[in-house]
């Protein structure tokens, strides 16, 4: 059973009503991101929060989040109101489809956990399967979305299961996004890549920045690439 609580560097963050707990996709995503001079984040599903905690430690942007499931919606708000950077954060629960028709904000950076499975076993537990599936929330409906919330030089990143980088590939040929940079992920180093984290552009001359990235050694602990990655948000680190 996982903790009621995940405790970082700077910050504390209470997942116990959370319906998707803390996880390392979106900590490789948060750690991974380079906000750069970004001052409007808008994080899509942020379930506990983390990623906005952790743009927040990296960067001077105001941060909002919006979130589908009440529950997690607010404990997203607690963790903010609790955290060192309370005033550029705030949370608001939610549909995208909704938020999209009544926000007029055009933001530089958008991140998103999304939702990964298709057609696969859903969970027991309503909330969790809404979480994991695309229920609610389809990749080419959050790529269509983000398009429209975002300004003419603004960026979308997201973490996926490695096999939906050619559902990405493809919805980018329509001529929108284009691949910015993208982290292989794999477990261990004899391991195929199970993760992919991709940064999408409006720019159709961006070249690609292609990086990789093993995660654990023979010894189960974090290989030292992915140490210095993850060393300024872990405790143990």
């Amino acid at each position: 059973m996982a903790n009621s609580w995940f405790d970082f560097k700077q910050f504390r963050v209470e997942q116990e009503n959370a319906a998707f707990k803390v996880g390392t996709d979106a900590c490789l995503l948060g750690a991974w991101l380079k906000p750069k001079n970004a001052q409007h984040i808008l994080d899509i599903g942020t379930g506990s929060g983390v990623i906005a905690l952790m743009l927040a430690q990296k960067s001077t942007a105001l941060i909002e989040a919006i979130e589908l499931d009440q529950l997690s919606s607010d404990q997203a708000e607690d963790n903010f109101v609790k955290s060192p950077w309370t005033e550029r954060l705030r949370v608001s629960h939610i549909d995208l489809n909704d938020f999209v028709s009544k926000t007029n904000t055009k933001y530089d950076l958008i991140v998103c956990n999304p939702p990964f499975f298709v057609g696969s076993t859903k969970n027991k537990e309503s909330r969790v399967s809404a979480a994991r599936h695309e229920e609610h929330l389809s990749l080419e409906s959050l790529l269509i979305h983000s398009y429209s919330l975002t300004n003419e030089t603004g960026q979308l990143a997201l973490v996926m299961p490695y096999e939906r980088l050619i559902q990405i590939e493809k919805e980018c040929k329509k001529g929108k996004w284009f691949i910015e940079r993208k982290l292989s992920v794999r477990p261990k180093k004899d391991r195929a890549f199970n993760r992919v984290i991709v940064l999408l552009s409006k720019d159709e001359n961006t070249k690609i920045d292609c990086e990789e990235l093993t995660l654990y050694t023979d010894n189960h602990t974090y290989t030292q690439e992915a140490t210095q990655r993850l060393k300024p948000y872990y405790l143990n680190l």
